[in-house]
């Protein structure tokens, strides 16, 4: 009797284990879907579009995109031309974006996210007559990564504008 009372004792609790288990697992494990997260160039801005699997349903994620971004800006004179003499500045900086996004009842997540350079006239000086323009971007080293969850993906390419 003592044997049999033990052993349902035993099972009552593993089964409380399981019991309290149970949320923490229900969502699986977080990760981005690789061939559904892209990057793509967007005139001088990046656009990072994700998908994120394995959430819980209705869990809110903070996700983040981040990439390095080398952009050159110019002065150009009031007739749209470059002068002989150009004054230019290299940009050369990481550059990142975060947003909150809420999963779907099957736990997946999609979004975008998109990263900008910033505007020409708080990067460069120009002398009077001319305006700073920012003439070509090229973003490397695109990440994104839930805050949240912990899931990261590095996206490969090198991505051109305008």
């Amino acid at each position: 009797m003592a044997i049999r009372r033990t052993l349902v004792a035993l099972v009552a609790a593993a089964g409380l284990v399981l019991a309290g288990a149970g949320p923490a697992i229900a969502g699986g494990s977080p990760h981005f879907i690789k061939s559904a997260t892209t990057a793509s160039a967007d005139g001088v801005s990046l656009v990072v579009h994700f998908k994120e699997a394995g959430l819980s349903a209705g869990s809110v994620e903070t996700v983040e995109a981040t990439a390095d971004l080398e952009a050159l800006y110019q002065c150009v004179n009031g007739g749209g031309n470059v002068p002989s003499d150009p004054k230019k500045t290299a940009f050369d900086e990481s550059v990142s974006a975060s947003g909150q996004f809420t999963a779907g009842k099957n736990g997946n997540l999609v979004g975008d996210l998109t990263l900008s350079a910033p505007a020409a006239a708080d990067v460069l000086d120009c002398p009077g007559g001319q305006t700073s323009t920012l003439v070509s971007v090229v973003w490397t080293n695109v990440t994104v990564e839930d805050l949240t969850s912990g899931a990261f993906l590095a996206i490969k390419g090198t991505f051109t504008g305008p």
